[in-house]
């Protein structure tokens, strides 16, 4: 398992002025960008060259794209899912038969 804390550089929405932090800030948080650190990491030590990296990126961008296009193409799903596997059991984890 890994827990990566990461920051949001961007606002919630086109129109947010972010008015709630300081360019500093953010500045600070992307120096501390976990993806780019481990980036550099790989870089630095030569685990993939660029062309590599780009070759990951362009799949990746390739099965988002692809995964965009199959939710958009989708049916909408009955609304008997929207509950679906939703639920708090009050005995979990020590469920009795």
């Amino acid at each position: 398992m890994l827990e990566i804390k990461t920051y949001r550089y961007k606002g919630h929405s086109i129109s947010d002025p972010q008015k709630y932090r300081s360019k500093d800030e953010v500045e600070e948080y992307k120096a501390k960008d976990p993806l780019e650190i481990v980036l550099k990491t790989i870089q630095d030590n030569q685990f993939a060259t660029t062309e590599e990296i780009k070759a990951i990126n362009d799949r990746v961008d390739h099965m988002v794209n692809e995964s965009v296009k199959f939710a958009e193409e989708s049916p909408w799903p009955d609304d008997s899912e929207v509950l679906k596997d939703v639920y708090v059991d009050p005995n979990y984890p020590f469920i009795v038969d």
